[in-house]
């Protein structure tokens, strides 16, 4: 199960987003004494390891609807670190290659918001054993799944989630076939810690 706040509309004087449906799966940081828009999930772990940081509080971009209206959640620390899983099982493994190769291509006309790694692989402790499985920073959750549905909607003959899932992935045996990264959106991979400690003035941050 999913761990975290529930979803909250934004109390937060944002600062003024163009086109913020491009901000959804990212992350708010509410400084205190201003608020900045657009870190990604390692970007704001960054922040709360700086100890003139760490006490303010990380916000999702959980939603945002058609006339930009933006619906944030809150994020508890320890889920930042996590990493969470959805497996897509199939009987065939012509299925799951197909499957794998689908979801690749779909990353490659619809980018997401985060890093998410994905693999093709034949595994034992699995039923039924050929696995395609989307990996990714656990606050994501909702942004993934929301874009394997509107996107993939047909992957697999069982669906699998969960942060265990991520764990059982590394500890199982069988045969890793093949594994790629989907294509994040431009300029949305994780800067170094200097970089965002460097720019912790700037209100939208990308």
């Amino acid at each position: 199960m999913r761990r975290g706040f529930p979803p909250c509309e934004s109390v937060l004087q944002l600062p003024p987003i163009h086109n913020p449906q491009r901000y959804a799966g990212l992350y708010v940081y509410d400084f205190g004494t201003h608020v900045c828009v657009g870190y990604t999930a390692a970007e704001i772990q960054i922040l709360r390891e700086a100890e003139a940081h760490r006490d303010g509080t990380a916000y999702e971009i959980y939603r945002v609807s058609e006339s930009g209206a933006i619906e944030l959640r809150g994020v508890r620390d320890e889920l930042l670190s996590e990493r969470e899983a959805v497996c897509l099982l199939r009987a065939d493994g012509v299925d799951a290659r197909r499957d794998y190769d689908t979801l690749r291509k779909a990353g490659e006309r619809h980018p997401v918001a985060c890093v998410v790694e994905l693999q093709l692989a034949k595994l034992y402790a699995f039923d039924p054993p050929h696995v395609t499985a989307l990996c990714y920073p656990a606050p994501a959750t909702s942004h993934v799944a929301g874009w394997l549905l509107t996107h993939v909607p047909d992957a697999g003959d069982r669906v699998l989630c969960g942060i265990d899932l991520h764990a059982q992935l590394a500890a199982s045996d069988g045969v890793r076939i093949d594994s790629c990264s989907i294509t994040t959106e431009p300029g949305f991979g994780d800067r170094s810690p200097e970089e965002v400690l460097a720019t912790i003035d700037k209100a939208i941050q990308r």
